[in-house]
This record gives C-alpha cells, structure tokens and sequence, in this order.
C-alpha cells in the first residue's frame, strides 16, 4: 500500500514539474494567426439558472457593444421554476433589440449540455461559430473582433481564452482563490497548448459548429461536457487554440460551499471523462479518436491528477494507524512507515510545497502571503475532491447538486463549522496524533512521523480558515445580489527553487501570458499547413490541473477549470 501510494505520487509530482518547467524553460511556443478579415456570423450563448436579472444585466449590456458587425446574443435560461426571476430577464433580451434572443427551457432534460444543444438546434442555419459566456462575465468589446479569425483556418475547431475575475482585491481570501484559479490558464494551458492538447473550458471560449455538430453536440450525460467535447474534436485531428489574453472578467464564489460543489462537479467530471475514453488515453489499446501521444499524456493526468486528494485521505489514514502503532507497540498488517524511508514521504511533502509557492509566485506575480492562500485553498478542498472521485467511479450517474441561492447575511459562524465539519475533525484527528506519538515514544523517527501528520493537518485545517475567510467577505450590495445566483453558490458548472523564490516580486494584478519569466529567448512558431499541432521537440525534460503543492498529497488546482 505504501510503495503504491509513493509510486502514484512520484508519477504525478514527475508530470506537476514537468508542466511547469515546460511553460517557465521553452524557447519555442505555438503560435496560432488570427485572420482578421475573417467575420462569419457568430451567435454567443449565455446560459442561465436562477440569475439575478441585476448581475445578467452587466453582462448582457456589455455584449450589447461587441465590435462585431454579424453576432446574435442567445440567452438560454435553464429550468428556472420561478416566472419573477426569468420574466424579467426576457424583458431584459426584448429592451436591448433584435441582437438578443431569449429561451426559456422549462422542464428540460441534460442540464446546461441538454439547453445548449436545443439553443442551438434552434439557431439559424448559417451561424458558423458559437460563443459560450456564463451569465455572470463582463465582456469587453473587442473579444470577437479578436479572437474569431482564428477560424479561417478550416482545422481549427475551438478556441478557449483565458477565464479572468473581478472583485477580488479587497479581500486576502478573494485574491487567494483569484490565483488558485489563474494557475490553470498561466500555467497548466499554456503547457498544453504546446502539444494541441488543451481543453475546451466554456466560457469565454468560441467553437466552430459544425465541429460540433461532428461530434454529435454537447454529451448531456457528463457534467464537464466542454472538457470532454474537446478531446473528442481534437480525436478527429482538429486544432484548438490558446489565446493567453482575458476578454471578459466574471465572479467567483463567495461561499466556501459554493466554491466546494463547484469543485466537486469538476472533480466528478474529469473521472467522468476518465471512465469513458481511458482506452483512448492510455497507449496501446485499439483507439478510435486519433490523439497524439502529447494529446493523451495531458488528458490522461487532467483527469487522474484528481486521484492526488484521495492519495492525500489515504496518507493521512496510513499516518494516523502508524501513530496508533508506534503509541501501542503493535505492528500494522501492511508495510510501515519507519526506518530510511521516512525520507522519502518527507522529502515529497517538503519539495511540493516549495515547487508550489514557487510557481505560483513566478507565474502570478503575487506576494508571499496570497501565495500561501491559494496554497492553502488547494488544500482545502483535499476533501471534498476525494468525494468526488469515490462517486465517480461508483456511480454513473451525475446530478447538478442544489444549494441555498442566498448567502447567509445573519450570523455566519454555523454556515462556516457546518460546511468544513469533516475537515476540521480530520485535521484534529491529525494534530492529536502527531501529540500522542510524540509523548508516548520520543524518537527521531516519530518526530519525523509527527511532522508528517502535522502537515496533514494543515492540508485539512485549511478547510475551516477557508470557510470563515469566506464567511468574512464584505458583502458589498451588488455581493449580497450576486449571492442569489447559481454562479456562486455553485449550481451551474462553469464549466498549477529558492532562486526562482526570490526572483519574483509581487504585482497588484495577473500577468499577460507573454509577461511569464522564460529562459532564453522566446520566438513565436506557427502551426503546421496541415495536421495538428505538434509537440516541440525543444520542451523542457521534467506538474483545480493538480496543484503543484506537494507530492506526497497533491492537491487539484483549478484545472481546470472544471476539466482535464
């Protein structure tokens, strides 16, 4: 059991630097060109649940003045049962003139995937290329005037930019999250994108439809359908393109539970993925969607790496039958933690911490402290990931969970305890342990085990100051309106040494993609006349993706971004 765990954690920790060195070290990126005078017709989805007409309105006001001259904005509201809540958002299409379309789905079967393929089923005939913008993103005027081009070229299928976030510096906890999540697409894309292997994350992504249509549309029965549409399109030998700069800015959660859901649907949807196409992702088994072996290496660990929290709970159980042991003197039935191999588990533990504050210092510009926030934010979420792949892989099934649309304004510490109970008694569980070996049999090697468990229970701890720092926020008033929508409280999918430490001083904000630090200097390839893109051979040699934070234990970091 133990060698199994350390052999999981060494092949992830193998793949978390890699990622990283490839992104920091590369001296030749992929390039795509955008052709601006390009400009087919192009209808941008916005898909909604139980939204706040007033956190909508911004975002349907802005794509009123898209600089585009051939676009409709369709607005596809999704089993909202009550009429006060979308009459007002059809008011709302009907105001802003003949651009907007609105659709009320009610029932409707497929969730979010099952609207979108019906919205488009009813779009005219000759839209070429589909936008997908979540109801809660301000989207600035430029976005398609920029970013359709791309698909002038016939082997581009979609194109995906990167998701940004506003309102979040006044808050140490926000501007954690906001870098948890900005890892994903500084870090994880760009990796991919070198390789043609990076995912299709939705919103604020563009994709041609009739590669869509291709592929029989969006698969209504896995949650992460934009993840899992890519791998397929790219299968049938497609180009998707990486555009590093932000065109639009959303909200992120402001619950800790509503952030917890989140994740566990992104969680739930990469072991979705993983258990339909592991044939195609694993080599030498009969294919049927052509990947490149770069293409099945980065699908294969954006689902797996989720496996990295369940690594973590069975560590951390290991750890605390060790502490029963070493306290007891009794001997375990399975392979112990003692002698020289102490080292190993240690040394995964200390190096994943060290390699996480460093990327996400060197890619994000950010200080120390919301550098050890976002680390700590992984962390928390160690839990409710674990949940999510153990129903993953026992269950066919998915269901959009259902949460409270109203962020408690009243006392807030029950909302806190209630939502990290599980957490919190691990990471107690973790910290008496470590106090007990201690005391019962002081000896280097159960100090080094003491360690150990002390930094589970930080990893598990993280949960609780998680939900209270969330609990802390100041609820501005449009906060407390955007607290009702579903964006936030997680109901709808939206679909990461020491040199490199010192040598990145903090910025106020995220960095363009061409602001990261490179060895070298960088020129700029374009894609191939014909076939995908392929893997550059100058690559370095060895990373909500995982976080890259430990070893050991590693931690998803936005990777996702829901996805693979």
């Amino acid at each position: 059991l133990l060698l199994l765990l350390e052999a999981s954690a060494l092949a992830l920790s193998v793949y978390y630097l890699f990622e990283i060195l490839d992104v920091f070290s590369r001296r030749t990126r992929i390039a795509h060109r955008a052709e601006s005078s390009y400009q087919p017709p192009v209808a941008i989805q916005v898909p909604c649940y139980n939204e706040p007409i007033e956190v909508v309105r911004e975002t349907l006001t802005a794509l009123s003045h898209l600089d585009y001259p051939n676009v409709v904005v369709q607005v596809v509201d999704n089993n909202t049962k009550d009429p006060q809540v979308w009459r007002p958002l059809e008011a709302l299409c009907a105001e802003l003139g003949s651009r907007f379309q609105f659709i009320h789905l009610d029932p409707w079967p497929g969730y979010k995937a099952g609207a979108l393929n019906e919205a488009t089923r009813r779009l005219p005939a000759d839209i070429t290329i589909l936008g997908i913008v979540d109801a809660d993103y301000v989207v600035r005027p430029g976005f398609l005037k920029e970013m359709v081009g791309h698909f002038a070229d016939d082997r581009v299928a979609f194109v995906q930019t990167p998701q940004n976030y506003r309102d979040w510096k006044d808050s140490g906890y926000l501007r954690g999250l906001f870098y948890s999540y900005r890892y994903f697409f500084d870090v994880t894309m760009p990796a991919r994108a070198n390789r043609n292997a990076i995912i299709f994350a939705g919103t604020m992504g563009l994709i041609r439809r009739s590669a869509l249509d291709g592929i029989g549309g969006w698969e209504e029965s896995v949650i992460t359908e934009d993840a899992e549409a890519s791998l397929r399109m790219l299968g049938v030998g497609s180009i998707g393109v990486f555009e590093a700069t932000a065109w639009g800015e959303g909200l992120m959660p402001l619950s800790f539970d509503g952030l917890k859901k989140q994740r566990f649907r992104w969680a739930l949807g990469g072991i979705q993925i993983l258990r339909r196409q592991w044939r195609e992702l694993l080599p030498f088994t009969r294919h049927q969607l052509h990947l490149t072996w770069g293409q099945r290496l980065h699908y294969l660990f954006g689902s797996v790496h989720w496996f990295g929290d369940l690594l973590t709970v069975g560590f951390t159980v290991l750890l605390l039958l060790t502490a029963v042991a070493a306290t007891t003197h009794h001997r375990l039935p399975v392979r112990e933690l003692t002698g020289p191999i102490l080292i190993v588990p240690l040394a995964f533990l200390v190096t994943g911490v060290l390699r996480g504050l460093w990327a996400l210092r060197r890619a994000e510009r950010c200080s120390w402290g919301d550098a050890l926030r976002a680390l700590g934010i992984w962390f928390a979420l160690s839990w409710v990931v674990t949940l999510a792949v153990v129903r993953g892989l026992l269950s066919r099934e998915a269901a959009f969970l259902r949460t409270p649309k109203q962020k408690a304004t009243g006392n807030r510490l029950w909302p806190a305890v209630r939502s990290s109970a599980v957490e919190s008694t691990l990471a107690l569980l973790a910290l008496v342990g470590a106090i007990v070996m201690l005391l019962a049999a002081p000896a280097v090697p159960t100090a080094i085990l003491a360690l150990m468990l002390l930094f589970e229970a930080w990893i598990f701890g993280s949960a609780p100051w998680a939900s209270f720092a969330a609990e802390g926020i100041q609820l501005t008033p449009f906060r407390r309106i955007y607290g009702r929508s579903a964006q936030n409280t997680g109901v709808v999918v939206i679909g990461v040494l020491a040199y490199g430490l010192l040598n990145a001083p903090p910025e106020s904000g995220p960095p363009r993609q061409a602001d990261l630090p490179t060895i070298g200097t960088i020129t700029q390839r374009q894609l191939p006349a014909t076939g995908p893109a392929p893997t550059p051979s100058s690559a370095a040699t060895s990373t909500p993706t995982p976080s890259p934070s430990r070893s050991s234990s590693p931690t998803p970091s936005p990777s996702a971004s829901s996805s693979p």
